[in-house]
């Protein structure tokens, strides 16, 4: 079940705009559905996107800022972060937030989602990625296209 907010009643002047998709190839399988349910909701506002892809979530910041996301009308970091058996999890997950948190604040005029999933397990992402579950890919669109449209 996903709880968030229907943007849809905010959306305007979508059509033509551009939006940078940052994701990583670590868990590039897990993550295709999310992607595809991402381009689809642009595909149904006539978005037009690029895809871009770096290593992991660390590296999603820096490839944001090196595509240049002054030149997007909005920009989506896509990544997942599977707590193991180290602490390379929190380290991970809480060095991804604060750099991507950082390029938003930089780049301000232009719109930056933070789509990294932090799960404790497959199960919990497979959950979260599903669009017949909690289609967090709907979610980060619709959220970005909101922010977009204001």
């Amino acid at each position: 079940m996903n709880n968030a907010p229907d943007f849809k009643d905010c959306f305007n002047n979508l059509a033509k705009k551009k939006i940078l998709i940052v994701t990583t190839t670590w868990n590039k399988e897990l993550l295709s559905p999310l992607i595809d349910e991402i381009t689809k909701i642009a595909d149904i506002y006539e978005v037009n996107y690029e895809i871009n892809f770096c290593p992991g979530s660390l590296e999603l910041a820096a490839s944001i800022i090196r595509a240049k996301p002054d030149q997007y009308d909005g920009v989506l970091a896509v990544g997942l972060v599977i707590r193991g058996d180290t602490p390379h999890f929190k380290l991970v997950s809480k060095q991804s937030f604060q750099d991507l948190a950082s390029v938003a604040l930089e780049f301000h005029s232009t719109p930056l989602i933070n789509g990294v999933l932090t799960v404790d397990n497959k199960v919990q992402a497979e959950e979260r990625i599903n669009p017949e579950k909690m289609n967090k890919g709907r979610e980060f669109a619709e959220s970005l296209f909101q922010m977009m449209s204001s």
